[in-house]
Parts: C-alpha cells; sequence; structure tokens
C-alpha cells in the first residue's frame, strides 16, 4: 500500500496563530497545506464505507460490548479505510487500520496530523499548552525530552528497595479466607509504586480518587466528556490535593538535592527542565508534569495490572510457570532491574495480555496536511481513528488470535513485521514510560503471587470508562499466604536476560577511550558530557571531603560511570582516575539518553552490551581472525579478576564456560595416571581457553589455573560461547585451534 503526501500545486494558508508559540512569545508561523481536490483524483475519505450502527448512537453500543474485537472485524470487512459513527464529539469519524496505517501514523503524524486540533479542551483543562501531548514537531520533542530520562528504568533502579518493601507491605494486608476488590487494590499498589519512582515517597492514602480523577481527565479530554465533569466535588477535591502535594514535593526537592541524603528521581529532572529557549520550565508546567505519573498509572497502567493478575490467576499452568521465576528474583537478598529483567515467562505474560487487552485500542487524530491513502484523499480537519491494535488479532500475525498463548512471545517473540504489535501506541506519542510500566508490573504483581495464593471467581468483563478497561468491582479471593519456595544454590543463579540485537548494534560505532595508569577521567565538578563503560582495566572512584581525598568505589571491567550526572543533569559527583591501564567505550549525552529511553536499557545492561562487544574484538584476536563476530544476544558474559594460582578449570570435569584472557597468564596443567602434575603449556594475553569441551562435548582435558601475578578473564557461558562459535568469521579458526589442541592433549596423556 502506498502513501503519497500532495506537497505540491495551488495552496491555501491555514491560520489563526499557534498557541504555543504564543505562549513562548515567538512568532507563530504560517502553513501551507495543498487541497488534495486539486492533485488527486480519488475519492474523498468522507466517502469511504460506513459500518451500519443504530440511529443516534452508531456503532457506539457495539464498541461498548466489544472494545477490542469490534475494529479488527471491522478490518477484515471494510478493509483498511472505513467510515463509523459513534456518539461522541464529530459524530462520523475515519478510521484507518491495519499494519500500513499503523506504519503511516508511526512515521508520518508528526506531519499530517494535530494534537491542538484532535483535542481542543487539553489546554483548558492542564491550564498551559506546553504539554507533549498536545504539541507537535521540534517542541513537542523538546518537551518530550524533559520528562523521559525521568520515565527510564534507569531512573527508577535506586527505588527499587522502597518500592519492594512498601508493595509488601500492602500485600501483607489481604487477608486469607477474604476477598478483595481486584481494581482497588491494583490501583493502590501502581500509584504507591509511581509515587515512591516519581517523588521518593508513597502516597500513604487512600488511591481510588486519583484513578477516579485520572479517568474523569482523560474523558473530558479525549472523549467529549462535559467540561463540567471536572468541576465535580470530588474530582475537583482531588485534582487540587494532587497539585498542593506536587507542589509542596517539588518544593521538598529543591530544597534537598539529591545525593548523600536521597537518590535522584523525576520530580528532580522537572526541576532541571527548560523550555526551548533555555528558560526553566513554568510552575504550572512543572506542576502538570508531576501530575503524569499519577494520573497515566490511574488510567492506563493499573488497568494492565489488573489484566496481568487475572490472566495469570485464571492460567494455573501459565502460573505454574511463572512462580519459579518470581521466588528465584523476589526472594534474592537483592531485586535488580537486571534480575526482574530475567523472569522471561513473566514478561512474556505479560506482552500477551497486552497483546489481547491492550491499553491503547485505539487513538484519534485531525488531519493538518492533505495526503493520499488506501485509494483515498484525506483532507485538512478530517477526524481519523487509528485501530493501533487491530492487528493484535490478525491470524496470519498471531495464529488462534483470541487464545492466551505466552510462548507466543518467548524464545525471541513473534515474527511480526514492524507496528503490528502495539501495546503502548506508535510513533513520536506512544507511552514514553513502557519499560518502567513493565517493572513495576513485574513487582507488583509478582509480590502479590509470591505472597498469596488466589482465585478469580469471575470471567472478565469489560466496561469503557474514557479507555477500555476490566469491571471494576471484580473481586478474587485470598485462598492461603503462600510460603515461597526457598531460593536454593540452583535456583539463585542469574538467568541472563536475552539482548535484543539492536542494543548491541546501538554500540557499534561508540569510539574508545584509553587511560594510562594515574590519568583522570573527569574531575568532580566538571560539566558531564559522556558515560564511560570500562572494558579492560580498573578506575578508582574519589572525592574530596573535608580536604582529604577519599576512595568512593572501584570500578572494574563491565561496569559503567558517569550516568548520575547525564540523567539528572548534575555535574561530576565525584572524581575518577585509572588505577591501571584501562580501556572505555565512551558514550556521548544525546546517545545515553536514546539508549536509556528510547530502547530502554540500564546502565547495567549497556554495560554488558559493551562487555559482550569486546569479548568478540578479543576472540577474533586470540584466534588471528580477520573479522570479530556479532556480539551474542543470548547467554552470560562476565568480567573476572584473580588472585595468583587460582583453579579456572579442573581435569575431568564437565565443561560449561570457555574463557577469554584479558592480561596476565595461566598454566595448563596435565594429571598423570600416577597424580603427579606436568604443567603442558602457559598462555597469555589475549588467549582462548575452555572451549574444547564446549566444541567437542567431552570432558575437560586439563586443569588451568591462573600464574603468579594472576589474571584478568571473560567468561563466556555455553550459550554465549556457542552464539559466537557459529558465525562464519571465526569458525574456521576455532575449528583448527581446537583440533590442534585436542591432539597435543591426547600426545601429552600418551607420553605420560
Amino acid at each position: 500500500m502506498s502513501l503519497n503526501l500532495l506537497t505540491t500545486g495551488a495552496a491555501r494558508e491555514r491560520t489563526g496563530g499557534c498557541p504555543f508559540h504564543r505562549a513562548l512569545g515567538l512568532p507563530t508561523p504560517t502553513r501551507t497545506v495543498t487541497p488534495s481536490t486539486a492533485l488527486s483524483t480519488l475519492p474523498r475519505a468522507a466517502t469511504a464505507p460506513l459500518v451500519r450502527g443504530l440511529p443516534g448512537i452508531g456503532s457506539g453500543l457495539q464498541l461498548l460490548r466489544d472494545p477490542y474485537g469490534w475494529w479488527p472485524r471491522q478490518l477484515q470487512t471494510h478493509g483498511p479505510v472505513f467510515r463509523v459513527r459513534l456518539p461522541i464529539e464529530g459524530g462520523t469519524w475515519i478510521a484507518l487500520a491495519g499494519r500500513e496505517a499503523n506504519e503511516l501514523l508511526a512515521k508520518e503524524g508528526h506531519r499530517l496530523f494535530s494534537q491542538a486540533m484532535t483535542y481542543p479542551k487539553a489546554e483548558k483543562v492542564l491550564k498551559t499548552p506546553l504539554h507533549p501531548s498536545i504539541t507537535e514537531g521540534d517542541l513537542q520533542q523538546h518537551l518530550r525530552r524533559q520528562v523521559a530520562p525521568g520515565f527510564s528504568r534507569q531512573a527508577a533502579a535506586p527505588h527499587l528497595p522502597q518500592m519492594l518493601e512498601v508493595t509488601r507491605a500492602i500485600v501483607d494486608q489481604l487477608e486469607p479466607g477474604r476477598s478483595f476488590n481486584v481494581t482497588e487494590w491494583t490501583s493502590r499498589l501502581g500509584l504507591n509504586a509511581m509515587s515512591i519512582f516519581a517523588t521518593g515517597q508513597p502516597l500513604g492514602h487512600d488511591t481510588d480518587g486519583y484513578r477516579q480523577y485520572a479517568t474523569v481527565f482523560t474523558g473530558v479530554i479525549a472523549m467529549s466528556w462535559p467540561m463540567a465533569m471536572m468541576r465535580l466535588p470530588t474530582v475537583r477535591r482531588t485534582r487540587e490535593g494532587l497539585d498542593a502535594m506536587i507542589a509542596r514535593r517539588l518544593a521538598e526537592h529543591a530544597a534537598v538535592p539529591p545525593g548523600e541524603a536521597r537518590p535522584p528521581d523525576y520530580f528532580d529532572s522537572l526541576l532541571r527542565g527548560t523550555l526551548p529557549d533555555g528558560s526553566p520550565l513554568p510552575d504550572r508546567v512543572r506542576v502538570v508534569y508531576g501530575q503524569i505519573p499519577f494520573k497515566n498509572m490511574g488510567v492506563y497502567a493499573g488497568r494492565v495490572l489488573n489484566h496481568v493478575l487475572y490472566q495469570l490467576v485464571k492460567h494455573p499452568e501459565v502460573l505454574a510457570r511463572v512462580l519459579p521465576e518470581i521466588d528465584r528474583v523476589l526472594g534474592a537478598d537483592e531485586v535488580t532491574l537486571e534480575s526482574l529483567g530475567t523472569m522471561e515467562v513473566f514478561k512474556a505474560a505479560i506482552k500477551e495480555t497486552l497483546r489481547l487487552l491492550p491499553i491503547a485500542v485505539a487513538v484519534q487524530r485531525t488531519v493538518c496536511e492533505p495526503f493520499t491513502f488506501g485509494g483515498y484523499q484525506f483532507e485538512v480537519g478530517d477526524r481519523i481513528f487509528f485501530p493501533i491494535s487491530a492487528t493484535h488479532f490478525l491470524p496470519e500475525h498471531f495464529p488462534d488470535p483470541e487464545r492466551f498463548d505466552v510462548d507466543r512471545f518467548l524464545d525471541g517473540g513473534p515474527d511480526v513485521p514492524r507496528h503490528v504489535y502495539n501495546p503502548f501506541g506508535v510513533g513520536h506519542h506512544s507511552c514514553v514510560a513502557r519499560g518502567l510500566f513493565e517493572s513495576i508490573t513485574l513487582l507488583t504483581v509478582g509480590t502479590i503471587l509470591q505472597r498469596r495464593r488466589l482465585e478469580a471467581p469471575y470471567t472478565l468483563r469489560t466496561i469503557v470508562d474514557a479507555l477500555p478497561g476490566p469491571w471494576p468491582w471484580h473481586r478474587m479471593d485470598v485462598r492461603a499466604a503462600r510460603a515461597p519456595e526457598p531460593v536454593t544454590a540452583t535456583s539463585a543463579v542469574a538467568v541472563a536476560p536475552r539482548l535484543a540485537p539492536r542494543w548491541l548494534a546501538l554500540l557499534g560505532d561508540v569510539p574508545e577511550v584509553r587511560l594510562e595508569e594515574g590519568a583522570t577521567l573527569f574531575h568532580e565538578g566538571d560539566d558531564p558530557d559522556r558515560v564511560y563503560v570500562v572494558v579492560e582495566g580498573m578506575l578508582r572512584v574519589h572525592r574530596t571531603c573535608q580536604g582529604r581525598d577519599t576512595t568512593l568505589a572501584g570500578l572494574g571491567a563491565g561496569q559503567v560511570v558517569g550516568e548520575i550526572g547525564i540523567l539528572q543533569g548534575v555535574p561530576r559527583t565525584a572524581s575518577v582516575t585509572a588505577t591501571v591501564p584501562t580501556r572505555l567505550l565512551a558514550v556521548d549525552a544525546d546517545r545515553f539518553v536514546d539508549l536509556v529511553t528510547q530502547a530502554d536499557l540500564t546502565a547495567s545492561e549497556l554495560a554488558d552490551a559493551a562487555l559482550r562487544r569486546h569479548a568478540c574484538t578479543l576472540l577474533a584476536a586470540s584466534l588471528g581472525a580477520p573479522h570479530a563476530p556479532e556480539a551474542p544476544d543470548v547467554g552470560r558474559v562476565e568480567a573476572m579478576t584473580v588472585g595468583p594460582e587460582h583453579t579456572l578449570l579442573r581435569q575431568g570435569e564437565a565443561g560449561d564456560h570457555a574463557f577469554l584472557l584479558v592480561e596476565g597468564a595461566v598454566e595448563v596443567v596435565v594429571t598423570r595416571p600416577d597424580g603427579s602434575e606436568r604443567v603442558r603449556t602457559t598462555l597469555q594475553a589475549p588467549d582462548l581457553f575452555g572451549e574444547i569441551a564446549l566444541l567437542q562435548g567431552c570432558p575437560r582435558s586439563a586443569t588451568v589455573r591462573t600464574a603468579r601475578e594472576g589474571a584478568r578473564l571473560l567468561r563466556l557461558d555455553r550459550a554465549a560461547f556457542e552464539a559466537c562459535a557459529a558465525q562464519d568469521s571465526v569458525r574456521p579458526e576455532l575449528a583448527w585451534l581446537s583440533a590442534n589442541r585436542a591432539l597435543r592433549a591426547a600426545r601429552t596423556l600418551v607420553d605420560a
């Protein structure tokens, strides 16, 4: 399907001024648009097939009954362009549905559609035009960038312990033998977790009013609910209380900057946010942006928690696969974002729930530039619905689409084109906090299931109150308290999350920095411009305290330094000096922000990706291969520093790892039949060892231990090593090395 944008010919000028440029005191640009009638003989979109409905309400009742399944049925019946009558402002809307329509919205939405025209009440409700949800172009991108880093998973990292503590305390109030309102309790859990992330403090009181306020707010702006609903006493009190709480906590944050007293959070990002001209965000804008996490959790993410909990309780065969993951991760001494990310079946259950019950079912837009699509011409002012989730139910993409099947999203996920799976929206107005919401879902729903055995004696009923969601009076039964399975030595072994290949590709051209021993990477108080990933060597993090130079930490391969200054917009909080010759990757500030906001990487995942790339470089060097293999997106790669005469491999044992020698030396020792030992050879960096057992499936042919000076190494587990070994760039050299070493080992045994 082709998209033709009409950009030449006779033009007419659309004027009236731009409220966003007016708010900034900037001249309002004029925009010229081309009347499509001058350039196209295609029929107007206003003549597309009309879905049959009832007098007065059109298809409204049908959508209320089945808000998820109705759109894909119309797509399959009428094709990608059709009209629908709804009992909301605008009356008759034009629907653009299917993968190509989603792609249009993602790639051209910023040019073709106007959020201000779509949501004319938004400025009045928000009391400001400066909001990333109702702006477009460079202004929208700038405003979005003010909040995006604060909504990243990386920003949530320092708050996980408190989020877990508060979540456990709330869950422990669910009494065995009684039932609970699912909407009320999942909203309570989600809003308290979100409040800790955003402000460093839980809400600490009834949260149902926040959920109701978020629903009314969304309904007034997006669903033509009357403005009078914002003046209802309960809604007005909740809004005024929320605004007052936000203003108070912003003032507290300004008085006590992040540092030793408290970790940074989302509100800190609002305090350092700016307008495009560099001036600080106005107070009203900060308060409005401060509402975002509470409104989004109240109206969007709370539904996700509710739905995921229901699906897992209703599918005990899936729950049986998820519970061991929950016990392993949430029962550990330390819970991290990276360990949450290892719950692969749980994450697949979330993704499958969002496929069947997406929070972004359809989005509205208004045409501000004419274009043609699907055999029709669209003109300025046309009101559009994009049912972006309709593709979730197409059998060519998801066989048996009505079935809940978590295996669709395991082993790399479904092989579907881009813009088919869109649970959080598409394009430049998609949800900026999708990764954060996943982490909160894993933490909160996981804690409920870890500590309580539940039963859902109901079939999920969907209502539409501003957005589709669960009937708010569903109740689950607490059958009993649950004792988590103990974390054994086997279950406690961390499972590496599968890294998306695009993450690894993002590091492809990142420059390298080399420091000699004693060289300073940056000084305390410097302006932050880069984040650094250590790939070899050691760094000392130190600060001047009361006139004395104090060491705060030591950092080695696979660790990150400098991310705090970038994310929080503050000067370097400490100095960093190399204690040995050190190699680092230098990720510039803009790229790092893109990594943590767009790719949703944490700093630890960035370091892991860099370590994998470095392992491939070392592997090629040790083999003399002309090209390094692509970094593996499976398994684990770990940096190790070990002392002298430390045994790494033992002769006769099964092999599950290979090692790359980064610095130092190791001795390869063979044990004779009489029990005596013989040093077969000494390997110097860079070199590879431990590969024979993995490639040939045999026990270790020798013992390997570090020499007197110790060594620094990279350890690759079987999955990571085999992913590298299977690539053409190193496979011939690796086969030759393995065969040659195996032959020498056999000769050594004969000689012994």
